[in-house]
């Protein structure tokens, strides 16, 4: 049996999705017991060169949300050693786990690279694959009715 992991992450980025400045959407939910208590959509000021990047800084920017959070839960005697954050951007998972530099990544600020110290060294963050379609934090970016829909039902909102 796995261990219990109470707080939960997802994150996704909307790569260019402000198609007149070109820049990009950030979103991430977080969860405890499957009970949203934090989010986040917004348009970023910068502009990325690629999708990986633009989903990168999200990560990063969640992973620190969730170590807020931990923080924040010890309060409440809710003791995890790690904050899952679910992802489903497989190259960004490789670039957190890897400590490797890579010349695609030269533009990247080094402040966002806290998040292979916080997966790899620390170990407080657990950066794990989710699907597309099983991503809640796709009904922060554009998208069909549908997926608005089961992003909904996941967060368990009520719908009329």
């Amino acid at each position: 049996m796995g261990k219990l992991r109470v707080l939960q992450g997802y994150v996704d980025a909307d790569y260019a999705g402000d198609l007149d400045q070109l820049r990009f959407t950030i979103g991430y939910v977080f969860t405890i017991a499957e009970c949203v208590i934090s989010w986040k959509a917004e348009l970023q000021d910068t502009i990325t060169l690629s999708t990986t990047k633009a989903e990168y800084m999200v990560a990063v920017e969640a992973s620190n949300e969730a170590l807020w959070l931990r923080g924040l839960a010890v309060t409440f005697s809710i003791i995890q050693d790690s904050v899952r954050v679910h992802c489903d951007s497989q190259s960004v998972i490789h670039l957190a786990k890897d400590h490797m530099y890579h010349k695609r990544m030269k533009h990247v600020n080094v402040r966002y690279h806290k998040i292979r110290q916080w997966v790899v060294d620390d170990k407080v963050i657990d950066l794990v694959n989710i699907s597309t379609k099983k991503n809640p934090t796709n009904m922060m970016m554009n998208i069909s009715v549908v997926k608005f829909r089961a992003s909904q039902n996941f967060i368990k909102v009520l719908q009329r």
